[in-house]
């Protein structure tokens, strides 16, 4: 699926300020970005039930490495993007989607009050800190999206509904003098569309932004630059994230290059490939080298999920490749 000619189609409707249709392609986008976030959480959660005993540690470990190769992957396959582009699509699509609900009348008095403060935290936390690499581990580590045969079911959170509200407060103040402090102000709109102008939440958001607030002079106003906003944000973000991108190269370590590295700077990093440390012996590395590879050879996860066999052949490939390394220099 292009999402990303669907939703510049979504922004043109909405620039019209037709809301109601412009949210029914930004619905589907977000759908379909939520279901491969699903299918990530799930490959995970099967390849650590079945491989990993369940381990939390070994997990989490597993989660860390690999997250970043894998989400590239899985967002190639679905979108034809990677991790830096699908983040670029999500965050204008939930942003879009929530002044879509927040303009309309129709939409803010249908869509459930939960899911839309669950998504105002779900963007604070993607824009707050600089648009982290990792914003996958963190969004799962919030939500838990179910996914049945690559439907999206729902999307869970631990969270209560007075926490999310202290989050949102509490990322309000850390985005009041960023690019994002109009989230503030579609937050007012929401909750004075909803009829709500006397909550903790408002109250609190409104000090944020200022008392000069009229929802009426801001929608005008918002109606008649919502595109020269909109292109800016994601103009800057757009840059920013190509900095970023840049320093992301190869599967496993974006520092790591055998071409250029020195003898002791291979030693060091296949050494750690294979998890082996001080002295070792010739049947040592054999035997770490064999345990690996049974661990995480493809066809030993052939009847689990496409994810999981790409991260099987991602982490063969590095094992493989320490292992050369290792038998060329100590004759093995």
């Amino acid at each position: 699926m292009n999402i990303s000619k669907l939703r510049k189609l979504a922004d043109s409707i909405f620039e019209q300020h037709n809301y109601d249709d412009a949210f029914i392609i930004y619905n589907e986008i977000y759908n379909q970005i939520w279901t491969s976030l699903g299918l990530i959480q799930n490959a995970y959660n099967e390849f650590s039930t079945k491989y990993l005993g369940g381990s939390f540690k070994s997990s989490f470990k597993l989660r860390s490495e690999f997250n970043l190769e894998v989400s590239n992957n899985i967002f190639k396959k679905w979108f034809d993007l990677d991790n830096d582009q699908t983040l670029n699509e999500f965050i204008f699509t939930i942003y879009n989607r929530l002044q879509s609900i927040s303009y309309s009348t129709y939409l803010s008095k249908t869509i459930s009050t939960d899911s839309v403060y669950l998504d105002f935290l779900i963007l604070q936390n993607l824009v707050k800190d600089n648009y982290n690499d990792d914003w996958v581990n963190e969004i799962l580590k919030i939500t838990s999206p179910v996914v049945e045969e690559n439907f999206l079911k729902k999307i869970k959170t631990s969270y209560s509904d007075v926490t999310i509200k202290k989050l949102i407060i509490e990322n309000a103040e850390k985005l009041k003098e960023t690019d994002w402090k109009e989230l503030n102000v579609c937050i007012l709109d929401y909750l004075f569309n909803m009829g709500d102008n006397s909550s903790n939440l408002y109250v609190s958001i409104k000090k944020l932004v200022g008392a000069h607030f009229s929802q009426k002079k801001h929608r005008k106003k918002s109606q008649s630059h919502t595109k020269e906003k909109f292109e800016g944000k994601e103009q800057n973000y757009s840059y920013q994230r190509f900095e970023r991108h840049e320093k992301f190269s190869g599967f496993f370590d974006d520092k790591f290059d055998a071409t250029k590295a020195t003898e002791y700077e291979k030693a060091k990093y296949y050494g750690k490939v294979l998890g082996l440390s001080g002295k070792v012996t010739k049947a040592h590395i054999r035997k770490k080298y064999i345990e690996l590879i049974a661990k995480y050879h493809p066809d030993k996860v052939f009847d689990l999920g496409e994810e999981l066999k790409i991260l099987a052949e991602l982490k063969t490939k590095q094992i493989n490749a320490a292992y050369e390394w290792m038998k060329k220099k100590y004759n093995i």
